[in-house]
């Protein structure tokens, strides 16, 4: 599946270097409706709004930003002081100001991906040709630009509304509730002309399926984000796409992670990447592993990162959950043969060898930075995505080959059950085939009536979709976002939406600031 998707990204950044002097037809000497004539060059020209989404699984990014601002993963001060820049600390304690560097990256996430839509949707619409692939290619980026706008909106709250590469101007800033409608009108005015049975061709694409799971988003949050609950919409969304039987939940938990993934049969939505293809990279290894454990998968160059689970969020897993270890780095280590691993020089694999799931050592804030006694070996480190052991790996260069699963099945089927829940057929709910099945595949019990409560959902979605970039929409949802966690104290509600970056605002003078900041 990966390999034709991963094509279009080489083919679009050789289409981009300049020739002089040569005999052969480049795409620099083909007149655009020609160029556009052939669906498979659409696939190519409108492969940039896609590529853009690689930039998720960098440090600094959207995704990292996620994490930090819920409760799942840390950033505390490294044992040697290597660690422990004030952006981190103003997203874990959620005290945190406009000209926060995360922040700001995450914005150009959403805006740079909007404007690569709008550029080719642009070019699209002004070509001469008319065809059945060009209309499709048409509302494919309409949808993508939704997602980012559907990204920013949920995270920034009111936005600059832009959706014509030929506008002038500073760009009107629209709240919350115009931009939700826009992005369902927007959605629902082209979703017919996508394709309707995912395939390896449509991999790492838009779907009707992926339209469908931002409807389901927007109706699942429906009631925070606008005031007014559309739960039995949610529940019907999600039911069209486990009726379609397009998806299936595998059987092994840890297979939609594994190096080699494109395969998952759950994947709705993934970024492709490669270690040979792809420009941006995907490397969690950097962030989360110091250089002693780094050596067990041949990793050289690492920065001794200490992105670790929270020790609140980590108490939350049942024993006997095996997402826990899928998850998480913790306890005696082991080499890829499974033999105790020595990692670090001097001592042998003894009970001091264990990285602690906990962080022991008390942490204190001091004007947003951490300063701790965090021990060398202390925190749980991610392992979600697991590391190629050929001694390639290298930051910034060298990317992972895991694709990373932006939209999975079980959040569809997670999301139905939460919604029949909301709408009081919580009996209906513990009876739907593959929530029980994601509960036994865990090595858990499915639940009963009793057990499925509101607060024992929202661990479940944790649990299944730990890191997967849902963790803060879900506790504002379910109403935990405001309270204290580790290293964090309660605050109010203004910082459910983050601040407009003060480089942003400084761009466009239209644009307010949200309130509290």
């Amino acid at each position: 599946m990966k390999k034709i998707f991963i094509a279009l990204f080489a083919a679009a950044a050789l289409a981009g270097v300049s020739c002089t002097n040569l005999d052969e037809n480049v795409y620099s000497q083909i007149q655009k409706d020609d160029f556009l004539s052939d669906d498979d060059n659409l696939a190519l020209y409108t492969s940039r709004p896609y590529t853009l989404l690689q930039k998720w699984g960098r440090e600094q990014s959207m995704w990292t930003l996620i994490l930090q601002l819920s409760n799942e993963v840390a950033v505390p001060k490294s044992w040697d002081g290597s660690w422990g820049e004030a952006r981190y600390g103003e997203l874990q304690t959620h005290e945190i100001p406009a000209s926060n560097k995360l922040v700001r990256l995450g914005w150009e996430f959403c805006f740079d991906g909007i404007s690569a839509c709008n550029d080719a949707i642009y070019s699209l619409e002004n070509s001469g040709t008319q065809t059945d692939g060009k209309k499709k290619s048409i509302a494919e980026i309409k949808i993508l630009r939704a997602y980012y706008y559907l990204l920013a909106v949920d995270c920034f709250g009111n936005v600059p509304y832009s959706i014509s590469k030929t506008e002038t101007g500073y760009p009107e800033q629209k709240d919350r509730k115009f931009m939700l409608n826009w992005i369902e009108t927007e959605i629902n005015s082209n979703i017919g002309l996508l394709t309707e049975v995912p395939s390896e061709v449509t991999y790492g694409r838009v779907t009707k399926d992926v339209a469908k799971f931002l409807l389901a988003k927007i109706y699942l949050n429906s009631l925070e984000w606008t005031g007014t609950a559309r739960w039995t919409e949610a529940a019907a969304i999600c039911k069209e796409i486990i009726d379609s039987k397009h998806y299936k939940l595998t059987d092994d938990y840890k297979d939609n992670f594994k190096i080699n993934n494109e395969n998952s049969p759950e994947a709705i939505l993934a970024i492709p990447y490669s270690s040979v293809y792809t420009k941006e990279c995907f490397y969690p290894f950097a962030i989360t592993l110091n250089s002693d454990l780094a050596k067990i998968w041949k990793i050289g160059d690492t920065w001794n990162g200490t992105f670790m689970g929270q020790p609140d969020f980590m108490a939350t897993y049942d024993s006997k959950d095996v997402r826990k270890a899928a998850s998480f780095l913790f306890g005696q280590v082991y080499d890829t043969s499974g033999k105790p691993w020595t990692y670090i020089e001097g001592l042998d694999a003894s009970g001091q060898q264990i990285v602690k799931p906990y962080i022991l050592e008390d942490v204190n804030i001091d004007e947003g930075k951490y300063k701790s006694g965090l021990g060398r070996l202390d925190g749980a480190r991610i392992i979600k995505w697991p590391y190629q052991s050929d001694g390639t790996l290298t930051t910034y260069t060298v990317s992972m080959e895991n694709d990373f699963i932006l939209m999975r099945y079980a959040d569809v089927v997670l999301m139905y059950v939460e919604a029949l829940v909301r709408t009081d057929k919580a009996s209906a709910a513990v009876e739907v085939a593959d929530f029980k099945t994601i509960r036994t595949r865990a090595g858990l019990q499915p639940m009963t009536v009793a057990d499925l409560t509101l607060d024992n959902l929202l661990i479940e979605r944790q649990h299944e979709l730990a890191m997967e970039g849902w963790s803060r929409q879900d506790l504002i949802r379910f109403g935990k976002y405001t309270q204290a966690w580790w290293a964090k104290p309660a605050c109010d509600d203004h910082v459910k939406i983050l601040p407009i970056p003060d480089l942003v605002r400084g761009a466009n003078p239209r644009l307010q600031q949200n309130p509290g900041y």
